[in-house]
């Protein structure tokens, strides 16, 4: 911890030793008064929100990831699936309610055809001409590639041409073959993840980044996985176009057991702790130095904590959500939901400035 602050205060590039020497750092209010000073120099003290809305069309999914409380197998009697009209309703009555955004994902179905994704896209856009649309991971992407016998570029473009703007940034995991052998076994592997963003990038799409952090990975493959990121957006910076706009740092959370299924292989801990959440998000700010923002994703942190975390270098709080299926409780087992004013009273309790924004941070 002697070197690695004073590099990131001149503004110079933190490497892998770096990283590592951060998470062994036992000064969390140090890293945190670094990480937030970062944050003002780079972005300045206003924190994004977005009045949006998450929709997962299925939970039927034939990949089996061991850290998943969301999927559920084909043919258990809780699955489901929206058909394209539900779907497409629920994004027009967020658009009624006040949304400019919805984020759209689910589970990897081995029935659906890429129409179907396709057919979603058109409607909604159809329904709703001003409302972007932030959808499928890179995850679902490859799989409708594979359906469809398509170039995960051709892919994109209909979609694009359907009416998609952005990508999330969800299935990254954490980006090392070995913990995707360990824990997803099932899951195209991190270079695709990466091949499919470079190639949204390359069609001048937006998208945003994961890591999921406090299962069985080591601190090592984490800062890793920044690198990796890092790395990429190095490049499609040079090439202009589309980039990651957000990192979103997600951490663990025990699943429930599922019905008729054994109890996911993981930690005794029903997630991570603390001091770990904060420090990956004042990290994930310092090594991404090339990213914009940091999101301190309260569905999942819950609101007390993504509170805190904007204090630790994150300067976007995601939105309204109105409803998130992924997990079944956050940090604090608070409400999926929460008002704009909740927002914006949350930001300026911190004394940062709440800002709201469209899909790609323009003020609204």
């Amino acid at each position: 911890m002697l070197k690695a602050p004073e590099k990131a205060q001149r503004g110079d590039r933190l490497n892998f030793e770096d990283g590592l020497a951060l998470y062994n750092c036992r000064d969390i209010w140090r890293l945190g008064r670094l990480a937030e000073q970062i944050t003002f120099d780079r972005v300045g003290r206003n924190v994004y929100y977005s009045i949006n809305r998450h929709i997962n069309y299925t939970n039927i999914c034939r990949i089996n990831c061991r850290f998943c409380g969301f999927s559920r197998r084909p043919g258990q009697a809780d699955g489901y699936v929206l058909s394209v009209e539900e779907v497409a309703e629920q994004a027009r009555q967020a658009h009624q309610q006040g949304a400019t955004e919805v984020h759209i994902v689910g589970g990897v179905h081995p029935e659906l055809p890429f129409n179907y994704y396709r057919l979603i896209v058109e409607e909604i856009r159809r329904a709703c001409p001003k409302l972007h649309i932030k959808a499928f991971t890179a995850v679902e992407i490859i799989d409708m590639a594979q359906k469809a016998d398509l170039s995960m570029d051709e892919i994109l473009m209909q979609l694009q041409e359907a009416g998609l703007g952005s990508l999330p940034g969800g299935g990254a995991e954490i980006l090392s073959e070995e913990y995707f052998r360990r824990a997803c076994p099932d899951k195209p592997g991190p270079e695709k993840w990466l091949a499919v963003h470079a190639a949204a990038h390359r069609r001048g799409l937006m998208t945003n980044a994961t890591m999921l952090y406090g299962y069985i990975e080591s601190p090592a493959e984490r800062i890793e996985h920044l690198i990796k990121l890092r790395k990429l957006q190095d490049e499609s910076l040079r090439n202009g176009k589309g980039r990651f706009q957000c990192f979103v740092p997600l951490p663990f959370i025990r699943p429930h057991e599922k019905p008729g299924e054994p109890s996911p292989a993981t930690p005794d801990d029903d997630s991570t702790d603390v001091l770990t959440d904060l420090k990956t998000i004042a990290i994930s700010r310092l090594m991404l130095d090339n990213i914009d923002h940091v999101k301190a994703f309260w569905p999942m942190l819950g609101v007390k904590l993504a509170q805190i975390a904007l204090c630790f270098g994150a300067n976007d709080l995601d939105g309204t959500v109105q409803q998130y299926r992924i997990v079944e409780k956050n940090r604090d087992n608070t409400t999926n939901s929460l008002s704009a004013e909740q927002i914006r009273a949350l930001i300026s309790e911190t004394g940062r400035t709440p800002v709201r924004r469209d899909a790609f941070y323009r003020p609204i």
